[in-house]
């Protein structure tokens, strides 16, 4: 695991390379990349002296500016996260509970609810606040696009299509675990419907809900990264497009996906743990 990290950070160093030959012009030699290779890692190696210029060319130390908008994109990645999961299962378990009719009417409604821009949705809550704010001068959580920090709209906003995928993906698994001898062996013990669910067939399908989660959290990179742009959320999105410096752009990237790392590494160490299965991330 520790290996890969160090691979992807190197992959990182070698795309940002090619990102500074378009910094100031085009400059696509070779002697250039080399050149932006060697920047880009004396700059690592010294990230305490790294500094950042902004549009008047005035330059200034990188830190502590850097970790306000890091901390505030990584909680609202991580809790977005974590929501879709547990909102995911927990739906997939009550929809199991009722009957094949209405099961089905709610696979066919995620269904065309997967299909919805995440953008879409962000737009239709802004606009539910600021209706409601009209109506009836009640301001239910802030703006996205104020000074103030905001949290809910982004975590719910995010959430909402991987809650979507994850109880799809969920129930599909947990349907097919149904149909395995061992549960009707468990039913014929009198066990209850939620110790089946939630203790034997929720470990079982747990290896194959992993394989699944690297895409979520894939999804949530790309949609998070398109939010703080289109929405104006002061995160670390906007921390490199305003110093876009190859080296900012390098650092930043390699610590946004330290907590992605760390997420899987946990996520393998339960599984391997709770089922005995070797995972590979």
């Amino acid at each position: 695991m520790v290996l890969k990290f160090i691979f992807v950070g190197f992959g990182i160093i070698l795309l940002s390379g090619l990102i500074g030959l378009f910094n100031e012009g085009v400059d696509l030699s070779l002697k250039q990349y080399l050149i932006n290779l060697k920047d880009i890692s004396s700059s690592l190696l010294h990230a305490e002296a790294m500094t950042i210029t902004n549009e008047v060319k005035n330059s200034y130390p990188m830190f502590p500016a850097f970790w306000e908008p890091y901390f505030y994109s990584v909680s609202i990645f991580i809790a977005a996260f974590l929501l879709s999961v547990i909102m995911g299962i927990l739906l997939a378990y009550l929809t199991h509970l009722l009957p094949a009719g209405w099961s089905k009417f709610i696979i066919r409604t995620t269904n065309l609810l997967e299909s919805t821009p995440d953008i879409f949705i962000l737009i239709v809550i802004q606009y539910s606040v600021i209706f409601i704010l009209k109506e009836t001068g009640v301001l239910l959580f802030p703006i996205v696009g104020a000074q103030e920090k905001v949290y809910l709209i982004p975590i719910l906003t995010l959430s909402i299509l991987p809650t979507i995928m994850l109880f799809r993906i969920t129930y599909l698994l947990v349907n097919d675990e149904y149909g395995k001898p061992y549960v009707d062996l468990i039913k014929s013990r009198g066990m209850s419907k939620h110790f089946i669910f939630f203790i034997h067939i929720l470990r079982n399908i747990t290896f194959s809900l992993l394989n699944h989660s690297k895409s979520i959290i894939l999804f949530l990179l790309s949609s998070l990264i398109v939010f703080e742009r289109l929405f104006n959320i002061y995160g670390i999105t906007h921390f490199i497009l305003s110093f876009s410096q190859m080296d900012v752009i390098c650092f930043s990237l390699i610590l946004f996906y330290l907590p992605v790392f760390l997420l899987l590494l946990i996520i393998r160490v339960i599984i391997d743990k709770k089922t005995g299965q070797k995972v590979v991330i």
